[in-house]
């Protein structure tokens, strides 16, 4: 069984199986790895979640805030061996109660292709006129 829970304060093994999931992603390069960096990620997020599987991380997510009226959902992953078992489900779940709970009551996300039925179902909507866009430098 896959548990999820919202993650505080990593320890070192957490922050390199996070690390790993980024990676497995696709979403980081294979330059050396710096916890230091991703403890900086999940210190200025407003929740980060991860799911554990028979000890072993197999997914993440985290949200980003203003901490007063909109967040925004993002770096849903799941480790492709543990997909449709409905973890994605409980990490997206488990940030937008917290961000409810804080009084958060706009909750934006892209959304990858494919991935939209999971996101309506948890009540995610379209938001028609709007385009995803992105810069990077």
């Amino acid at each position: 069984m896959t548990d999820c829970f919202l993650l505080e304060n990593p320890d070192d093994g957490e922050l390199a199986a996070i690390t790993a999931l980024y990676r497995a992603a696709g979403w980081w390069g294979d330059g050396p790895d710096d916890q230091g960096h991703v403890a900086r990620i999940v210190a200025g997020s407003h929740c980060f979640a991860l799911a554990i599987d028979g000890g072993a991380v197999v997914g993440m997510g985290r949200a980003i805030s203003d901490r007063a009226s909109d967040a925004y959902v993002q770096d849903i992953f799941v480790r492709p061996g543990h997909r449709g078992r409905g973890v994605a489900t409980a990490i997206v779940a488990a940030l937008a109660r917290r961000l409810e709970d804080d009084g958060l009551g706009w909750i934006g996300l892209v959304a990858e292709p494919g991935s939209r039925g999971l996101y309506q179902r948890l009540g995610f909507e379209p938001m028609p006129g709007a385009a995803a866009m992105l810069r990077r430098s």
